[in-house]
């Protein structure tokens, strides 16, 4: 069973991650902050496209420092549905926001910050705040 507050705690947790990430001030020793994302993790990003989890860390490592120190990212509404929860995302560049809504599956495992792994990630745009 996956507790509410610890999936509220990861999505929040993982997003700050890459909040300090994109920003580069993130320490680069931090990366290993993606440990929790399982080795058959998918995301399919709110464009459609299919990632495997080799492709998010790579796509990860390479975007270090690459989003002005003003990026912002946040999450809202975040609720579980045991192994799958939802989530409000909201990304603030300069003065241009886009939202997308994200549904995650997570499996418990007590090797993790919050004793839960990513397994599937689907982001969809929200018509209201698309790019």
């Amino acid at each position: 069973m996956i507790e509410p507050a610890s999936f509220e705690a990861e999505v929040r947790e993982l997003h700050a991650f890459f909040g300090r990430w994109y920003s580069g001030v993130a320490a680069v020793s931090e990366f290993s902050r993606l440990d929790v994302l399982a080795d058959s993790f998918v995301l399919i990003g709110p464009d459609g496209r299919l990632s495997n989890v080799a492709q998010v860390r790579a796509f990860v490592e390479a975007a270090y420092g690459r989003r002005p120190t003003g990026f912002k990212i946040r999450n809202v509404s975040v609720r579980t549905h045991a192994p799958v929860g939802t989530y409000e995302e909201w990304q603030t560049v300069d003065d241009v926001t886009t939202g997308r809504i994200s549904t995650a599956v997570m499996m418990p495992d007590p090797g993790t910050p919050n004793g839960l792994r990513w397994v599937h990630l689907h982001e969809t745009w929200l018509p209201e705040a698309r790019p």
